[in-house]
């Protein structure tokens, strides 16, 4: 079963130290803001954090209906898991990618492979034999035109062995 989530962000993706409602804050000492602080409205919810966890509940009561019976392929535009969001040129930016809440969904609702390209930067990870697609395209300016689409494409299913079908490690990029 293939679910597609449009589930947001609560702020939640940041060091334990910073509590959510200072999350902005903390990343605009750096410099970091995000497009989505004026651009994207919460309305008809009080916030982003609301409709964030609204989006939450919907999906986990849908997927706990669907997925009892069939393996899932869970699509969000944002990562599920926070350890999964590296961003090391800008790593105050992770406020605004994703929600703790959905930390363990791949499990929880037996995901095959779990897909989001928010990030912008194209990674395969596996976590708890599950794997972690990250399919963005990047931007224009990182394209390797000469790679053709096919250097861009990848295959969901079936996809490639687990690490342990291979020997390899149970995160990798």
């Amino acid at each position: 079963m293939i679910a597609p989530l449009f589930v947001l962000f609560d702020y939640t993706f940041r060091p334990d130290v910073v509590a959510p409602e200072d999350a902005v804050a903390w990343a605009w000492e750096d410099g970091i803001r995000s497009a989505d602080e004026r651009c994207l409205a919460p309305d008809p919810y009080a916030s982003r954090t609301a409709w964030c966890h609204a989006r939450v509940a919907y999906s986990e009561a849908r997927l706990a209906e669907a997925c009892a019976t069939a393996p899932s392929i869970l699509v969000n535009h944002y990562p599920l898991r926070q350890d999964l969001v590296r961003l090391h040129r800008i790593p105050r930016f992770s406020p605004w990618c994703g929600t703790r809440l959905t930390e363990q969904w791949h499990t929880r609702f037996g995901a095959r492979v779990v897909v989001s390209g928010h990030l912008h930067i194209r990674a395969t990870d596996w976590v708890d034999g599950v794997r972690f697609e990250e399919v963005s395209l990047g931007y224009p300016k990182h394209w390797h035109r000469e790679r053709g689409i096919d250097g861009y494409l990848r295959e969901i299913l079936p996809g490639p062995a687990t690490p342990r079908q291979t020997g390899g490690p149970e995160y990798h990029r």
